[in-house]
């Protein structure tokens, strides 16, 4: 899968699960987001205000509706603050759409 796609794919589902995401940050990392060839998954991450927004959005998005399977990966603002994940994944914003 091509990174636009998987882009265009994961924000119209951002938008989908609708109040859900209010206030959540989509990040893309991985293969896809490198564009290298030959992709098994999709990783994504998502952070989001507090643990229960975290299992709401786990429970509402389905990881196999892209033709790849979704690697998801669920953490707080802080979480992913004390951890340096965005950073250590080389993970980039798609959403909300960065200005």
């Amino acid at each position: 899968m091509r990174r636009r796609a998987a882009v265009a794919a994961l924000c119209t589902l951002a938008d989908g699960v609708g109040v859900i995401a209010s206030g959540s940050t989509w990040y893309l990392f991985g293969s896809v987001d490198r564009e290298e060839s030959g992709a098994a998954d999709i990783d994504l991450l998502i952070l989001c205000c507090d643990a229960d927004q975290a299992d709401r959005l786990r429970n509402s998005i389905d990881l196999d509706m892209l033709g790849l399977p979704l690697d998801l990966s669920l953490m707080t603002y802080d979480e992913a603050k004390e951890s340096g994940a965005i950073a250590l994944q080389r993970a980039r914003k798609i959403h909300p759409e960065a200005n």
